[in-house]
């Protein structure tokens, strides 16, 4: 991927202490506004326990995220779909503890395939929007 201005990329496997700590130390101290996670792993073929181990990358992408993100902050990460959860309901619900819906529909989380996306692809891009720890107060 070529450079962004203002961007920091990281490529490294998430559930390592090392690229945790890379993670970490790119934000030299300050709240992040918007964390993308594209995280995916060897797929093995096996659907269900491809679908599980993404979940595991996307966990650990998540417990990082969590003490990174600014309140209000934007967290994008890739799911995979399956054939027993199309809409990736336990994850959404799991989810929805940090990003409450809100009445100004700008809360929530949101399942969305891109127009990019092979048509054969599990991926999804899920914008997470906005971040509110449980214990965090307006």
């Amino acid at each position: 991927m070529a450079p962004l201005l203002g961007v920091t990329s990281i490529l490294g496997d998430i559930t390592s202490v090392a690229t945790a700590n890379r993670v970490i130390a790119a934000t030299e101290g300050h709240k992040a506004e918007l964390v993308i996670c594209d995280g995916a792993p060897d797929v093995t073929g096996l659907h269900q326990l491809d679908g599980y181990l993404q979940a595991q990358l996307l966990l650990a992408a998540f417990s990082i995220t969590v003490h990174l993100l600014a309140p209000g902050g934007f967290f994008v990460a890739k799911i995979f779909r399956t054939a027993e959860d199309p809409r990736a309901e336990l994850l959404v619900s799991q989810m929805r503890c940090f990003f409450p819906e809100r009445e100004d529909d700008q809360g929530g989380v949101w399942i969305r395939k891109p127009r990019s996306s092979r048509e054969g692809s599990g991926g999804t891009l899920t914008p997470r929007l906005p971040l509110k720890l449980p214990l965090q107060r307006r």
